[in-house]
């Protein structure tokens, strides 16, 4: 069964995501969370829910860390290659169920790029999985992988 929890940007999709984590104690997945500097959001971070293991994923271009390898950009947004490296990673190794996967994005929804592929072969493998999206791109996921009628959705306000 696929669950989607979706929601507007800031509606607490990742915290959800992690609150259902860690009442079931079970499966493994990765999230997305905000990383700040002074206060302010200047990017995302990967954390692995098994190993606590977090990597740089997503930074403003005008705050890129020094030695930052990009992989791709979209807009304001610069995407490392080590994240990259460190989701598919993740994501490859993962074993045990359900499967928690934080976000889904334009990214790969729009450009299927980032880790279109691996979420394609998740969704084909009838695993219980959750996935965190925003709503204006539920309707894409829809569409791209013939899920109407096939999931469960969460919606936060």
């Amino acid at each position: 069964m696929i669950t989607i929890i979706t929601g507007e940007i800031d509606s607490g999709k990742t915290n959800y995501l992690k609150k259902l984590y860690e009442k079931d104690g079970k499966g493994d997945g990765i999230l997305s969370l905000k990383h700040y500097e002074a206060d302010r959001c200047i990017g995302y971070d990967l954390f692995h829910l098994k190993s606590g293991e977090q990597t740089a994923f997503i930074r403003l271009k005008t705050q890129l860390p020094e030695n930052w390898e990009e992989q791709y950009d979209i807009g304001k947004f610069s995407f490392s290659k080590e994240g990259f490296v460190f989701i598919n990673k993740v994501l490859q190794n993962m074993e045990t169920e359900p499967m928690y996967i934080d976000e889904i994005g334009p990214l790969e929804m729009l450009d299927k790029k980032g880790f279109y592929e691996r979420l394609k072969e998740l969704i084909n493998q009838n695993i219980d999985l959750f996935i965190t999206i925003r709503s204006t791109l539920i309707d894409a996921l829809h569409d791209e992988f013939g899920l109407n009628g096939k999931t469960n959705i969460i919606t936060l306000k």
